[in-house]
């Protein structure tokens, strides 16, 4: 967990956490995925739905 702290031009600050996690490794090779791979993860629609989108990995975006 990394977290961070930036004044706002309003004055107030801005506290962010980030977290790190790690995949299965079939995901990561059924992805190709390498040190250049991000993902984006959103929330659906639906209030139990996660949406994950592999930007970058060895054969484009998927």
């Amino acid at each position: 967990m990394t977290e961070s702290t930036t004044p706002n031009p309003d004055g107030e600050d801005y506290h962010r956490t980030q977290y790190r996690t790690t995949i299965p490794k079939d995901l990561a090779e059924f992805f190709d995925m390498d040190g250049e791979t991000t993902l984006e993860w959103t929330v659906g629609n639906a209030s139990n739905k996660l949406e994950i989108t592999v930007h970058g990995s060895g054969e484009g975006d998927r």
